[in-house]
């Protein structure tokens, strides 16, 4: 019964969030983690449904050691008084890693720390971007955005933009980024499709999900139908490229 409790209010909060602007405010940061660069992006995300030892978790986040790019989620809280951040990097369901430090949109320095080593390293950040969608009004243009889901050799960066006018952010192109080099392996396309993509999860770091690893093959969620949809994307092994299936398809009642 309270599965199912929750699972409606999570239904009830998506068809909200789909008629009204100012769901998404990120911040963008590059620094490092001892001598470690790193990237690391922040989420406000108000409410964790039904977690009680989370109820004032506001903040959901992803990093990566920019050596081997593979994103790591985060999850914590921002206490907008005091301008502290404390996230956690959870693994097997355990808080393994903390990141401490104070909210600015300049620099900022803290103390990552391992919980089970009690090993410490300074952590240095410098803020390089911001996606807040408040008003109609607002304009943003090509925000980059790094996704928590990757593949073996590849990451994700959704660029996102908004015209004034509009009500929500979407992405227009991912990008597909070696992650041996950082080199860029190819750009995908979506400011073709009728219908906005990448601003249907309430998470901005879930809109890109990998459902089968091992033929590289990865769907995008797209604002189509009542509760949403997705495109697909797949490996084409004979020209060596990811190919965009540009008709979406409904996920749920239409």
């Amino acid at each position: 019964m309270t599965k199912t409790i929750l699972s409606l209010l999570f239904v009830l909060f998506l068809c909200i969030t789909k008629v009204q602007a100012g769901w998404y405010e990120c911040y963008i940061y590059k620094g490092s983690i001892g001598k470690y660069p790193i990237t690391l992006s922040i989420q406000v995300r108000d409410g964790f449904f039904g977690e009680k030892d989370k109820k004032d978790f506001n903040l959901i986040g992803v990093y990566k050691y920019d050596a081997y790019n593979t994103p790591i989620r985060l999850e914590g809280k921002l206490n907008r008084q005091t301008k502290k951040v404390v996230l956690y990097e959870v693994n097997d369901q355990k808080q393994r890693i903390t990141f401490e430090f104070e909210f600015s949109e300049k620099r900022s320095t803290g103390v990552w720390k391992n919980l089970s080593t009690q090993k410490t390293f300074p952590l240095h950040l410098n803020y390089v971007s911001k996606l807040i969608e408040l008003t109609p009004e607002s304009a943003i243009v090509n925000n980059e955005v790094l996704q928590t889901n990757s593949l073996e050799n590849y990451y994700f960066i959704g660029i996102y933009s908004k015209k004034p006018g509009e009500d929500r952010v979407h992405m227009d192109k991912l990008k597909i980024i070696n992650k041996k080099d950082n080199t860029l392996f190819q750009v995908i396309d979506l400011s073709a499709v009728e219908t906005q993509t990448g601003n249907v999860k309430t998470i901005i770091y879930d809109n890109v999900e990998v459902y089968n690893p091992h033929k590289k093959e990865f769907l995008v969620w797209n604002d189509i139908g009542r509760m949403g949809g997705y495109l697909t994307v797949a490996f084409n092994p004979k020209t060596q490229k990811f190919k965009l299936d540009p008709e979406p398809q409904i996920d749920g009642p239409e």
